[in-house]
């Protein structure tokens, strides 16, 4: 796998997230699995670097002002109200690599650190200015599913 010429890819740019769908093996589908509208970008440049965060669009604020993560004020916020905020936010960076219509990304940097050394390889079809990303099939909540999610070039 390489990093095509800037003319040959794509995917090379910045990316809205439109919508986030879950289809279950057995072929029913859960639309909105991060809320009906939403909020991300993904940034794809011409020298194989990656950028993605996306989000629910009704997160709720914290409650007191955070200057800063590093803060005290965010040490002192209740363990289940920073669970709520890591829970309903994603994002990640690294390198990626084309290969046919599959993207593969090499995760550097990871709000779950689980991911840091790991690559996430998803299929992807484009449609005008929108591509289309899909996971492979994963086990989540004990259920297989494979996670569809619309971007729209910007």
């Amino acid at each position: 796998m390489s990093i095509p010429s800037p003319q040959s890819n794509p995917l090379i740019g910045i990316w809205k997230l439109i919508s986030a769908t879950a289809i279950h093996a057995d072929g029913t589908v859960t639309p909105d699995v991060y809320g009906t509208c939403p909020v991300g970008y993904i940034t794809y440049t011409s020298d194989g670097h990656i950028m993605v965060m996306f989000s629910r669009s009704n997160r709720p604020p914290l409650s007191q002002e955070v200057k800063s993560p590093l803060s005290s004020e965010m040490q002192s916020l209740p363990v289940e109200e920073l669970a709520q905020a890591f829970t309903t936010f994603n994002a990640y960076a690294g390198t990626y690599t084309l290969s046919g219509n599959t993207v593969t990304h090499q995760i550097e940097i990871a709000s779950i650190p689980n991911r840091i050394g790991t690559t996430l390889v998803r299929t992807f079809t484009l449609n005008e200015n929108q591509v289309t990303l899909l996971t492979p099939p994963v086990l989540s909540d004990g259920v297989e599913k494979v996670f569809e999610l619309v971007w729209e070039r910007i």
